[in-house]
């Protein structure tokens, strides 16, 4: 809709045409290429892009006047127009056109429990419409959805997992899921395993990895696996935890449940060197040998000693040669560890020390005879 003042009859032509906005533009014949310099002074054509013109010849306006009381008027108006005010191709984009409706959200709704995100469900609704613009809605509409539905079962997700698992437990005979709440019913810790992971564990539950070095989640509870390792030394997932802290009741708790689903505790458990994990193995499953994973400890080794020191190849080399085989015999370890620890002024070092002294719990040469299965 055009907005013009009043026009003076004393106006030149040329000045009245200043407020003339609508009608029609004239097509004119013009080159559409233009010359161009190159560096080497030549010159060469280019095309141009030729954007025609958007006018009608549409007559609605409104204009307006000042009168004498120092007021707007409106003295004449037309409202018809003779052409859409958006394109055909871009109907789809206008607010009163977008939304989604109940079959739209309740794909998204299921495609959640897949594990696929709003953006994948729009791509995956636009391939089966034949388009964009056959959805109806747009990707952050799907997102908008999304997020609100996640906003409405905040209160409850814990609760729909633990009835999801029940049910499974149900007409799952052989599915095992235990958890516990704190006193005021949020929840504390999460067991399940199902029955793939019980095969795997008839299999290759010789040698258990038990890890809570995970990073916690938004919930501030953390993923504990229990890992083992195939026949092809890939790992396998033989039940998992969620867990809200990293005390010793906790872990005992889930030590407990994990014998209670397997029927026998683990022959071999290899973790971290956490101090309520060690107490919770040791007053759980006495029968089990507790090895330390070596990964963990080597990987603190240049914070410990300092970047200097461990990037010198001959300490790096020295050291790995002793710690990371099972070719040598415990006094030899020990004599070689003795020798780089006095040829690198480390004698003394408290942090060297401490892991010196748990040796037969992460040094292979002091279990040859236990098949570690190249978890450690």
């Amino acid at each position: 809709m055009t907005y013009l003042p009043e026009v003076d009859d004393s106006l030149k032509p040329k000045d009245k045409m200043r407020f003339d906005t609508e009608g029609t533009k004239p097509f004119k014949a013009i080159d559409t290429s233009i010359e161009i310099e190159t560096r080497n002074n030549g010159s060469k054509r280019k095309s141009i892009r030729r954007v025609p013109s958007i006018r009608t010849g549409c007559e609605a306006r409104m204009c307006v006047k000042l009168n004498a009381s120092n007021l707007y008027e409106v003295y004449s108006f037309k409202e018809a127009h003779n052409h859409y005010f958006v394109a055909e191709d871009d109907r789809h984009l206008l607010p009163a056109n977008q939304g989604m409706n109940y079959m739209q959200e309740q794909v998204v709704n299921a495609l959640s429990a897949l594990n696929i995100g709003p953006i994948k469900a729009f791509n995956i609704m636009r391939t089966l419409y034949g388009g964009f613009d056959k959805v109806g809605a747009t990707k952050n509409d799907f997102k908008n959805f999304k997020r609100d539905l996640n906003m409405y079962i905040s209160e409850f997700d814990a609760d729909m997992m633990i009835k999801r698992l029940l049910r499974k437990k149900e007409y799952m005979p052989n599915f095992s899921m235990e958890y516990i709440t704190t006193e005021d019913g949020v929840l504390r810790a999460l067991f399940w395993a199902d029955e793939d992971a019980k095969r795997n564990f008839s299999v290759f539950g010789d040698v258990v990895s038990f890890d809570a070095t995970y990073r916690r989640n938004k919930y501030m509870m953390m993923f504990v696996p229990f890992t083992g390792i195939d026949n092809h030394n890939r790992k396998v997932t033989l039940s998992a935890a969620l867990i809200g802290n990293e005390t010793a009741e906790t872990y005992s708790w889930l030590l407990k449940v994990f014998r209670e689903a397997f029927g026998h505790a683990l022959p071999v458990i290899i973790s971290d060197q956490d101090p309520a994990m060690k107490k919770a193995i040791e007053d759980t499953w006495t029968e089990s040998r507790h090895r330390l994973c070596m990964w963990h400890i080597m990987d603190k080794l240049t914070a410990k000693v300092g970047a200097t020191i461990f990037n010198s190849i001959d300490f790096k080399k020295r050291l790995c040669a002793i710690v990371w085989t099972n070719s040598i015999l415990p006094v030899k370890f020990e004599s070689d560890w003795a020798t780089i620890m006095n040829d690198f002024n480390l004698v003394d070092h408290e942090w060297l020390q401490s892991v010196y002294q748990i040796r037969d719990t992460w040094i292979p040469t002091y279990y040859l005879e236990e098949f570690m299965s190249g978890l450690m």
